[in-house]
């Protein structure tokens, strides 16, 4: 970050590219540039799309191996391994539209199985484990 306000980094790079890393570090996005885009400093809820401005949490043990309880997706319901254990996708509800779901009036069960979605390759799971008991 130091190096953003010193004449390094022009040295180093051209000074179309260190204006491009300039915008990546503070969070621009060539949307914010476009007509009606998103401002500059735009948080992922600003995308409109329910999802959580969080990357994971992901844990691992030698006795369990890699977990996945949450995603930027939303909250982590399965697991999907294949015939040598290793993960291959993952089911989720999504905890933003839900939310939204039931706020617009649908029952919780109803909301909750609309904003259910996956990742990965989960129909080609051997099994799927729940990653909170498994």
């Amino acid at each position: 970050m130091e190096a953003l306000n010193t004449d390094l980094v022009c040295d180093a790079i051209n000074t179309a590219m260190r204006e491009l890393f300039l915008q990546i570090v503070y969070g621009r996005s060539q949307s914010a540039f476009s007509e009606e885009g998103l401002p500059v400093g735009a948080g992922l809820e600003d995308l409109g799309k329910g999802l959580r401005s969080q990357v994971g949490t992901m844990y691992g043990t030698l006795a369990k191996g890699p977990r996945y309880l949450e995603m930027a997706e939303g909250y982590v319901t399965g697991i999907a391994l294949d015939k040598d254990d290793q993960i291959i996708g993952y089911q989720f509800v999504s905890l933003g539209k839900m939310t939204d779901f039931i706020k617009k009036g649908d029952d919780p069960n109803t909301a909750w199985e609309k904003a259910k979605g996956q990742y990965g390759r989960v129909d080609d799971a051997v099994k799927i484990i729940d990653p909170r008991k498994e």
